[in-house]
């Protein structure tokens, strides 16, 4: 495997787990005010726009990574948005298993 398609997966695994960490603490901790939502929307926007650019080259890696990206970010971003209600709602059940 040349180092250039070693390289290219190796950012796509990192740039699509990178925001987990930041879903998971805030389940857990139930906070986010540390979160920037213009900041996540911005990715997220950005994200889209590499899946559509992948769609047009027809380059799968492209396509999948960045739209697994997409999803793991607006859940970021959504979890910023709810209420604290629901926020602690999600941490219940995620706790509760």
């Amino acid at each position: 495997m040349e180092f250039v398609t070693i390289l290219g997966f190796a950012a796509a695994l990192f740039t699509t787990i990178s925001n987990i960490p930041q879903a998971v603490k805030i389940i857990r901790t139930k906070e986010t005010k540390g979160v920037s939502a213009m900041s996540y929307l911005a990715l997220l926007v950005g994200l889209i726009a590499w899946v559509i650019y992948g769609i047009l080259r027809d380059d799968w890696p492209i396509i999948v990574s960045n739209a697994i990206s997409a999803i793991i970010c607006a859940i970021v971003l959504i979890l910023k948005l709810i209420s604290k209600e629901k926020l602690e709602e999600i941490h219940d059940k995620v706790h509760d298993n």
